[in-house]
């Protein structure tokens, strides 16, 4: 089977992961190319894509309308001749004219994204429930649910322990820095209000919200307890993640939080916003804790919570290990595609 993904750019985030995870899944046993429509993307992860996967890149300015650009972008599509075009944004199809000779599938990546060009695709997905209740209510067909998926068997797993009281109580948020949708703020008023100086919170990711984040970070004096990573290699994220005692994901928009699965396959017990995508990963609670989403006061109960009750915090998160390997691992969710995929071309093929 030809397999093409279609996307704008590559550039840390869900979609971007989960295209990678999947392609590379994919090239096991079929020819997959990846084509980055736009000149953003991240040459660390250009390099995590295994080597048979054909890479197109058109490098076409964000916005621009230039007609070479269509044109480059139809004669790489042609040129690959793909049996399934695999779009991650949905009015990259706009831009396909031929797209009538080709089988099209989209994937939602998210809430309330535009969604321009829904109607012309063959198949669409979402990557949670929430994400397809979210399309469905917006007067759209219901799109088929097939979760994002992380490799769990890559993810180190954490020891054991309950830190004592001359340790610091590690926290880590994995996310682009955009506190408007991943609510990092919330983390600092929440430290803050503990005035703790044994609680750290350790943020790995980059976004327009850097500079904010850091000048919250002087004026609660929060300093010696916050640090900024940066953007860390998803390899250096699978292996430090067992470092921390919690991951918190203080979301206020969401469709599915990948990083909450990691830190449940790593054996992080984890704290999520109320939203519905995060509480479809923990299992409405099962799997994990929650508190009000945008609400400082819940974030501080919540934590207190989780210190003081640590060795019950453990135990869930040996549960959640168990969970997220069996619902979310990519080999598995690569294997819907696949399953999709082929459904199609038997349809096709027996008319």
């Amino acid at each position: 089977m030809r397999i093409l993904h279609l996307i704008y750019s590559l550039n840390v985030g869900g979609a971007e992961r989960m295209v990678i995870t999947l392609a590379n899944y994919q090239v096991q046993s079929n020819q997959v190319g990846l084509c980055i429509i736009n000149n953003l993307y991240s040459q660390k992860l250009l390099n995590e894509l295994d080597s048979r996967i054909q890479v197109f890149r058109i490098n076409r300015k964000k916005a621009s309308r230039n007609i070479l650009d269509v044109f480059q972008l139809n004669r790489y599509v042609f040129k690959f001749r793909p049996d399934i075009l695999h779009i991650h944004d949905s009015d990259a199809i706009l831009y396909i004219p031929i797209r009538s000779f080709y089988h099209t599938i989209l994937t939602i990546h998210a809430m309330n994204l535009p969604l321009k060009g829904y109607k012309l695709y063959n198949q669409t997905v979402a990557i949670s429930k929430a994400v397809a209740d979210n399309t469905e209510n917006r007067g759209l067909c219901r799109p088929e649910v097939i979760y994002n998926g992380i490799s769990t068997s890559a993810i180190q797993r954490t020891k054991k322990n309950i830190p004592n009281a001359e340790q610091n109580f590690r926290i880590v948020q994995v996310g682009r820095l955009e506190h408007g949708i991943k609510g990092q703020d919330l983390i600092l008023k929440a430290l803050h209000r503990l005035s703790s100086s044994h609680i750290s919170i350790d943020f790995i990711g980059d976004g327009s919200s850097y500079n904010y984040l850091k000048e919250v970070t002087r004026q609660l004096k929060l300093e010696k307890q916050v640090n900024f990573l940066g953007n860390c290699d998803i390899e250096w994220i699978y292996h430090h993640l067992c470092d921390y005692h919690l991951l918190v994901q203080p979301s206020i928009s969401e469709g599915f939080g990948l990083t909450i699965a990691e830190g449940m396959a790593a054996g992080v017990p984890v704290l999520v916003s109320d939203l519905p995508a995060p509480l479809e990963i923990i299992d409405k609670g099962k799997q994990g804790y929650y508190f009000r989403h945008n609400d400082v006061d819940d974030l501080c109960r919540m934590l207190r919570y989780i210190i003081k009750h640590y060795e019950e915090a453990l135990q869930l998160s040996d549960k959640a290990q168990t969970f997220v390997t069996v619902n979310f691992d990519s080999k598995l969710i690569a294997q819907q595609y696949i399953n999709l995929y082929n459904e199609y071309i038997y349809k096709t093929h027996t008319k």
